[in-house]
């Protein structure tokens, strides 16, 4: 294969869908792999701020509890597919209850209230990837927490 062939096989293949390519011409070989990589940019939105206005004066209330992800992972909210979740949005809950779980590194561990209340928004949805610390649901303190 010569230097102009092999140009010319450089460019349709950069310009193609291809991710990959491999040739083999008696003693020649050639491995072709693109690195593709995806720009992904911020949409600010009006709602985004309402959503926002919102979220700051139910964190006001002294009253609400964040129950927070104690490893990165994935959470999950039922213990299996088509079984009850753990809890949902006006769930009673008591301190120590198992709210859901975190898959990490192929093994399962409880995530438990830290106070008695009433669950009033889940903040991830089930199956979705959180990180150490992240809030995943709210809860409404009674009692002596």
């Amino acid at each position: 294969m010569t230097e102009i062939d092999l140009e010319k096989l450089l460019t349709k293949l950069d310009k193609s869908s291809f991710t990959s390519f491999e040739m083999t011409e008696g003693d020649f070989s050639i491995k072709v792999k693109k690195e593709i990589t995806q720009v992904v940019q911020p949409v600010a939105t009006v709602n985004a701020v309402a959503t926002d206005v919102e979220a700051t004066s139910e964190i006001a209330d002294a009253n609400l509890e964040e129950i927070k992800a104690p490893f990165v992972g994935v959470v999950y909210f039922t213990p299996s597919e088509g079984e009850d979740p753990y809890i949902k949005v006006g769930s009673h809950i008591s301190k120590g209850d198992t709210v859901g779980l975190i898959e990490a590194m192929k093994m399962f561990n409880e995530v438990h209230s830290p106070v008695d209340g009433e669950v009033v928004e889940l903040l991830v949805e089930n199956g979705s990837m959180v990180e150490y610390d992240q809030p995943i649901a709210r809860v409404r303190k009674v009692g002596d927490n």
